[in-house]
């Protein structure tokens, strides 16, 4: 079972919580609602949901993490160690009403900080060529360094990111 816990840090009131059972239908709706700007563009049915949810539970180096913003669920964002690289992956901001306040990009730092410490500071997303969050990635210190036909790959640059101070607040729950 994955353990459950908190980031938070001094720096902001954006927290990042890993999802449990209860997060799956914000997490279904927020990833159909926005699927074109994903790799898997079909409509994601509760069932496949779940059964997503319970392949998740045995990968033991993939995290994802809902966004908290002022105690409301705000979006998710998730990141899977694939050798000993970090591909972040499903970031989406759920609430619109939260665009443009910097919740995600705040999320995202805590979300870099984390990995870095603890995993790898070989940190990357592959971003749909058509995907308007492009120009996210780059502001959040992510610069494009491969192209292919429909995706670009881009890494964290060292360069620009400043990492920030956070805490991991274990949970005693499993999910």
């Amino acid at each position: 079972m994955k353990e459950i816990f908190s980031l938070t840090s001094p720096e902001s009131d954006v927290v990042l919580r890993t999802i449990t059972l209860a997060d799956l239908e914000n997490l279904r709706a927020w990833k159909n609602a926005n699927r074109s700007a994903f790799f898997y563009q079909g409509i994601i049915t509760p069932e496949q949901q779940v059964r997503w949810f319970q392949d998740y539970l045995e990968r033991a180096r993939d995290y994802m993490f809902i966004v908290e913003s002022a105690g409301q669920a705000v979006g998710c964002m998730g990141f899977r160690m694939l050798d000993q690289r970090a591909d972040i992956y499903n970031v989406i901001r759920g609430q619109s009403e939260h665009g443009g306040k910097g919740v995600m990009s705040q999320a995202m730092r805590l979300l870099c900080s984390f990995i870095a410490t603890n995993s790898t500071r070989d940190i990357s997303a592959q971003v749909l060529l058509s995907n308007p969050a492009r120009a996210w990635y780059r502001k959040n210190a992510f610069r494009e360094i491969k192209f292919f036909d429909a995706y670009v790959e881009a890494q964290l640059d060292w360069a620009q990111f400043r990492p920030c101070a956070f805490e991991k607040i274990q949970t005693s729950q499993k999910a």
